[in-house]
Order: C-alpha cells, then structure tokens, then sequence
C-alpha cells in the first residue's frame, strides 16, 4: 500500500504533466503559456516540499521565480518582478540557513519570533506598502496598492521562512488570500488557482511547523 506522501507526490507529477500538455494547447477557453506552466509547477512543488520541511523545496523555487520574474512583467506587475529577484537572492540564502544556519553549523531550529520583532515588522510593512504603492503608480503599474500589499508581506514571510519562524506561515495565508483575486483580475488564472492550492499549503505549513517545533522542545 502507498504511503500518504507517495500519492500526493505521484498525484503532483501528473498534474504536473498535465499542465506542461495543457501550456501547448492553442484552444484552451483560458490561456496558458509554457512559460507560465513552467512557474507554475516548480512553484508549487518548492511550497509543498518547503511546507514538509524539506530542503529541496528552496532549489526547485529557484527556477519557478525566474520564470514568474518573466511572466509578471509581461502583465505589468512590476513590483511581483522585484519580489522574484528578492525570491531569488533569499531562497539562496535560505538553502544555507535551513542547512548549516543552526548551532555548529548544524540544521536551523524551528523558532517563534520574538514580540519585539513583530512590532518592528508591522511598522516597517505599512512605511513600505505607502512607498512602493508611489512608485508602482509613478510606473503605471497595475493595481498598485494591492501590488505593494502582496509584495511587502511576501518580502516579511520570506525573510520569516528562510529563519524558520512559525509566523511565516500566517503571513503566507494573509497573502495567498489576496493574491488570488489580484491575480484574477490580471487574466493570469491558472496562477490564481495555483494560489489558492497555495493557500491549503500554507495551512498544512503552519500545521507541520507547529508540530516540528514543539518536538524539538520535547
């Protein structure tokens, strides 16, 4: 009998065919170009492996951001393209941190952020969510204030994920809820439905985080 983890990754490869089919389709009602099925797939599977804990899901989010990087700024979401470039640099630097980030350079804990930080980090969101929506209107950017929004709290959570903080996955949930009407009203649905699976993910990260740091203390 397979194990829960085999179907779901066996379930992931062939959705993950199916929408590589699907991206050089001509007459599908909605559109999806291969480029975008290419992000779409490494995506998710960098959430559902970095919401298991594991340390692949950092590598495979490496080629899923460079390829949204591309496809955000052909729909004019031009703070989503600096978020990838950000995505890009600390996902790098989350594959060290996770690996050798802990005591002796042993794995990285799994931690809550101290009060202190939150504040700091809430004050600091809402100074860059005022100055970012500026410049994306100065840029003719689409939906500037939820671009700033989605952007700021997606720069928090990954800074929180790549330290391995619980709270990262509360923000993901706040931001996946938002992303998926932003990205609706762009035409990208595909990827809007990819972020609501997001979403469930995010939970499921929340849970597992929880449970693995309160291990760590028993």
């Amino acid at each position: 009998m397979f194990k829960k983890n085999t179907i779901s990754n066996f379930i992931g490869i062939s959705l993950s065919v199916v929408l590589l089919i699907l991206s050089w389709q001509t007459k599908l009602p909605l559109s999806l170009t291969p480029l975008e099925s290419i992000a779409l797939i490494f995506s998710a599977w960098s959430v559902w492996l970095l919401s298991q804990n594991q340390l692949l899901g950092w590598w495979l989010g490496l080629i899923g951001v460079i390829a949204y990087g591309i496809v955000f700024y052909r729909v004019q979401l031009y703070g989503e393209v600096g978020l990838q470039v950000f995505y890009l640099i600390t996902s790098i630097q989350g594959i060290w941190i996770w690996w050798r980030g802990g005591k002796d350079q042993t794995e990285k804990p799994i931690t809550n952020i101290k009060f202190s930080w939150l504040i700091i980090s809430f004050v600091a969101s809402l100074l860059g969510i005022i100055a970012l929506r500026l410049i994306l209107i100065k840029l003719n950017g689409s939906a500037p204030f939820w671009d700033a929004f989605t952007t700021v709290y997606s720069i928090i959570a990954q800074l929180y994920l790549m330290l391995r903080y619980v709270q990262s996955w509360y923000l993901w949930i706040i931001v996946d809820i938002v992303y998926i009407p932003l990205y609706l009203s762009r035409g990208l649905y595909f990827t809007s439905f990819l972020y609501a699976i997001f979403l469930i993910m995010a939970v499921r990260g929340l849970i597992q985080f929880k449970k693995l740091e309160q291990e760590q203390y028993n």
